[in-house]
């Protein structure tokens, strides 16, 4: 009990941050269809044709929507559904977090001295993120009943509850998979080869919904049990396998997860690749790249470097795939053959890859600037950013080195990914232009840089709380984004979500006014965050 409250005090951000964005999610969605839909049978059914048009693009990400003419299927689609995304999000930091983070703080060490044994501490804070999801799916059911009462309507209780259920069952699987996924690997590709997996797992699920030699593998992602249920909807259904599955994962691999931590040695992976003989040294290390700034940022992150250009690149070929599979299927409509025609060169195939690989491009640079944000947080906590002052390194000239190391990255991730954009289509017979293929690709670094910006300054000012905040405002600026319109928010509101600032430059081109706000958020936060670092403590 001791260890499941102490494991619930150091989540105790995160319990708070994403179950308030939980319950703002489902409000903000469920009030937006009042706003949209009216309350009259004509415009809800003609709101629900609009959004059945809508959710074939979004096909890739989310299942088509049972009844998005009432309130209740519009908040599964718009609000449930996401939560499915954000939640393994969650999963994956928090598992990744007690897996190697507590280790390398010495966390895990203490409660192991304590006499907590290692079956124990990992049954405990499985069990302890089960309940911080029971929470977090508690606070999106009330965001969904208070916005129901705005509109003068009832709840049905069960659905309701199924579908909180069923956010619970999703989420601890994919705990479950990801804490497994951290035994296998050091801390520094931990996160990487969970993520991968639940990536993996995601894209299984959500893509096999479109290529049909990949639906015969559906069966293996816990998403695709999820998606067996659509409760909260009228006429809406409840698989008892869509819960059970899910469940059965977690205890599966959380069990397998505390054997292998049994196996292996504190802070080592029970997976150890093999090495050739070296000698030990206590001397400073003479390679070379580790005297030059930003340079020997790439060199520590260079096997994540790896990773994310090549998972880049094979997200871009698949959507171009992805792209041909649909406006295929568009043609194949005699009615939109005589409009669609006129634009199939000029408009059609960058407009489908413009909603599709670059709608996700974002959402992935986005998670690439917090995966940053988390590594500079740990560096304050674990000692590491003390070392490098000592060297003596000004802090200023950490905050510098940190941004530099990511704006390089993410410029040989975008190069890699546009390259293979642009041979992949020329392949497929696709003929995009090619100075917007480069300008869209380039324009995802100063998207990434808004949020590391962001992240950045929360980091200097709280390294604790940091990756918990820099998620919520990721989100927030998602939702800005989503809801500007419906709401009829200020321009500068607006104007204030990347993902509104990004654009469609593939199609459009770049806007100059919004590439230059962009830079100027990063700017913001870059600065902001070397004046809060030079009054802070570290480890403070």
């Amino acid at each position: 009990m001791t260890s499941l409250l102490f494991g619930l005090r150091l989540s105790r951000w995160g319990i708070t941050g994403f179950s308030l964005l939980a319950l703002v999610l489902t409000f903000v969605q469920t009030v937006g269809f009042y706003q949209i839909a009216g309350h009259t049978p004509g415009g809800r059914a003609a709101f629900g044709a609009s959004m059945t048009r809508l959710a074939a693009q979004l096909v890739v990400l989310f299942p088509p929507p049972l009844r998005p003419d009432t309130v209740e299927g519009y908040v599964q689609f718009r609000g449930f559904q996401p939560l499915v995304i954000l939640f393994a999000i969650w999963a994956l930091a928090s598992a990744t977090g007690f897996a190697r983070g507590d280790e390398e703080r010495g966390i895990v060490e203490f409660a192991l001295a304590a006499g907590v044994s290692r079956p124990a501490l990992v049954a405990s804070r499985a069990a302890g993120f089960g309940l911080a999801l029971l929470v977090a799916s508690a606070a999106a059911g009330a965001g969904f009943v208070i916005g129901v009462a705005t509109g003068g309507e009832s709840v049905r209780a069960p659905g309701l509850i199924e579908a909180c259920i069923l956010l619970v069952a999703v989420g601890i699987a994919c705990y479950a998979l990801a804490l497994l996924a951290a035994q296998l690997a050091t801390a520094r590709a931990a996160p990487a080869l969970a993520g991968a997996l639940l990536l993996v797992l995601f894209l299984a699920n959500s893509l096999g919904r479109v290529f049909d030699w990949l639906s015969t593998w559906r069966w293996l992602s816990p998403f695709h049990y999820y998606e067996l249920s659509q409760p909260l909807p009228p006429g809406g259904y409840f698989d008892v396998r869509g819960l059970m599955v899910p469940l059965a994962v977690a205890v599966a691999a959380t069990a397998v997860a505390a054997l292998a931590f049994i196996r292996r040695d504190l802070g080592a992976p029970l997976v150890r690749l093999p090495s050739g003989p070296h000698r030990l040294s206590r001397d400073a290390t003479n390679i070379p790249l580790w005297r030059v700034p930003v340079l020997r940022g790439l060199y520590e992150r260079r096997l994540g470097l790896l990773a994310w250009s090549a998972g880049m690149a094979a997200l871009a070929a698949i959507f171009v795939a992805l792209t041909k599979t649909i406006v295929e299927v568009l043609l194949s409509l005699p009615a939109l053959l005589p409009y669609l025609s006129i634009f199939i060169h000029q408009q059609l195939y960058p407009a489908v890859l413009g909603y599709t690989y670059f709608d996700v491009a974002e959402l992935m640079f986005a998670a690439l600037a917090i995966t940053y944000v988390a590594r500079w947080s740990a560096e304050d906590t674990d000692g590491r950013l003390e070392l490098v002052l000592s060297e003596p390194v000004s802090r200023a000239g950490v905050v510098l080195e940190r941004m530099a190391v990511l704006v390089v990255a993410g410029i040989v991730i975008a190069a890699v990914s546009g390259l293979t954009l642009s041979y992949a289509s020329h392949q497929a017979g696709i003929d995009l232009s090619s100075q917007r293929v480069i300008a869209a690709s380039a324009m995802l670094v100063p998207f990434a840089l808004v949020f590391a910006g962001a992240g950045s300054l929360l980091a200097a000012w709280n390294p604790r709380a940091a990756l918990a905040l820099v998620g919520a405002f990721a989100f927030a600026s998602y939702l800005d984004n989503e809801l500007a319109t419906i709401y009829k928010l200020p321009a500068w509101v607006h104007d204030l979500s990347a993902f509104k600032l990004f654009g469609t430059p593939l199609l459009t081109g770049v806007d100059n006014r919004s590439l230059a706000l962009m830079l100027l958020l990063a700017l913001a936060g870059l600065g902001s965050s070397i004046l809060v670092m030079q009054r802070r403590d570290v480890g403070a």
